[in-house]
């Protein structure tokens, strides 16, 4: 074993031992009404100017004929968007508004060294206008919106949309909740390099029967980074990359979902389908049950997903930890480069009716499954080429993974190509090479025939 080997070893217990140690979410959760929140809403947007060119000023006692100054503020944000420009900031007063606010049209863009601010003070609350549509759709380059209590209010509208050229707009430390559409946020129609940061979240429950995600990343959106947020309790995703609309849509890619509390949603925290170039690193994920819908999945990559990185993030109470291929359409390729690694995966449990596995690969090419922790599984901590679909799990490789509990790993008969070794699996447990379950790693290795240089963790 090389210097290099060992010390990524000791980095896998490391932070396993760092990880069972500490609370899901290191940030001291902050209350707000009736729930908590591990985001600090007083937080200023990433690149928001510490200086303005212009203030307006936005008050409910305020009026549209006004000068829009301080002493003399304008009455509605839609009349403050249409006047503000690059540099310059809107202040929006506490209070309620029951508006759609559209930054569109003859509304001017901001700049990249000279964005537009639109500062929610004291979270001011923006509520559904008098004959629909979006709380506030962002359709311009460089806006921060920030500050703000979005709150839908159970009507099927989205909270914020973002389409077309979105170059360095911002969403950040936002109250979103209570909607019954397809989504919280979502990105559509070429929406691109867009930012969601320090918001929460929650409550967007679509009925009867029907998911509705936290942020929804729609094909055509490109560059989208959903970062640092607390998402939970929607009937659908805590984030969702969705599949493309028309066979010649091209699916979403860019996507970063990195440092986010995602929990106890209907579905999944993470359900990545037809996208490219994915990557899903130091989340905390947690509680998440077998659904009609859903395996109870913490992260799930699937249909013709390809280029996906998931890495360093703590999931536990879940259903499954990962998973990596099951559903596809039609003669769709299954998903292809998918690297699973230095996660740690606690706690994985059946109730419900999962299959309480760690990490669980079906038909997929080219995933690589590196230096994992795992530990108390209910199911497999891996489970690997069962053959879902008919469709076979090639060229899998899954080495210097961490395995601990009473059921180590399962292996069914579709993995061409699959190499293992370098993994090192707790005392005790049992291997599954279908059909046979094996007690002996000795035995195991040999029925395996793939995991020569893999010991028993001492």
């Amino acid at each position: 074993m090389g210097r290099g080997e060992r010390l990524g070893r000791l980095g896998i217990v490391l932070l396993w031992t760092l990880c069972a140690q500490a609370p899901a979410w290191s940030a001291a959760p902050r209350k707000t009404g009736a729930s908590f929140m591990a985001v600090d809403l007083t937080r200023p947007a990433p690149g928001r100017p510490k200086r303005f060119t212009r203030e307006w000023f936005v008050s409910p006692s305020g009026s549209d004929q006004a000068a829009g100054t301080k002493q003399a503020p304008l009455r509605t944000i839609g009349r403050a968007v249409r006047s503000v420009g690059p540099g310059e900031v809107i202040r929006v007063a506490p209070g309620e508004y029951a508006e759609g606010v559209v930054i569109d049209g003859a509304v001017k863009a901001g700049r990249e060294d000279a964005p537009i601010t639109l500062l929610g003070e004291g979270q001011p609350r923006i509520v559904p206008a008098k004959g629909g549509g979006t709380l506030v759709q962002v359709r311009k380059p460089h806006w921060i919106v920030e500050g703000f209590d979005l709150d839908v209010r159970g009507q099927p509208r989205f909270a914020v949309l973002f389409a077309g050229d979105t170059r360095g707009s911002v969403l950040a430390s936002c109250h979103i909740h209570h909607g019954s559409l397809g989504a919280g946020v979502a990105t559509f129609g070429g929406a691109r390099d867009v930012l969601i940061t320090n918001n929460h979240i929650h409550h967007f429950q679509r009925r009867p029967g029907g998911d509705s995600h936290g942020v929804v990343v729609q094909a055509t959106s490109r560059d989208i980074t959903v970062r640092g947020n607390d998402i939970h309790d929607n009937s659908g995703d805590s984030v969702q990359c969705l599949l493309p609309d028309k066979p010649d849509e091209v699916p979403a890619r860019g996507l970063v979902i990195e440092d986010n509390l995602l929990h106890a949603n209907g579905e999944n925290a993470v359900d990545i389908k037809t996208c490219q170039g994915v990557t899903i690193r130091r989340n905390t994920m947690h509680g998440f049950r077998k659904s009609p819908t859903s395996a109870g999945e913490a992260v799930v990559i699937h249909f013709s997903a390809r280029d996906v990185r998931v890495e360093h993030n703590l999931i536990y109470d879940s259903g499954r930890g990962v998973a990596v291929g099951g559903s596809r359409e039609g003669d769709q390729p299954s998903p292809v480069h998918v690297v699973v690694r230095g996660n740690v995966i606690r706690d994985i449990t059946r109730a419900g009716g999962s299959d309480g596995a760690g990490i669980r690969v079906e038909n997929s090419r080219d995933v690589r499954v590196e230096d994992n922790a795992i530990d108390r599984t209910e199911g497999y901590g891996m489970m690997l080429g069962l053959g879902s679909n008919g469709a076979p799990s090639e060229d899998l490789t899954v080495r210097g993974n961490v395995i601990q509990g009473r059921h180590l790993v399962r292996l069914g008969q579709h993995r061409p190509g699959l190499k293992m070794g370098r993994n090192q699996y707790g005392p005790g447990g049992l291997f599954k090479v279908d059909p046979e379950e094996i007690s002996s790693i000795t035995r195991w290795k040999k029925a395996s025939g793939v995991d020569d240089e893999s010991t028993e963790l001492r």
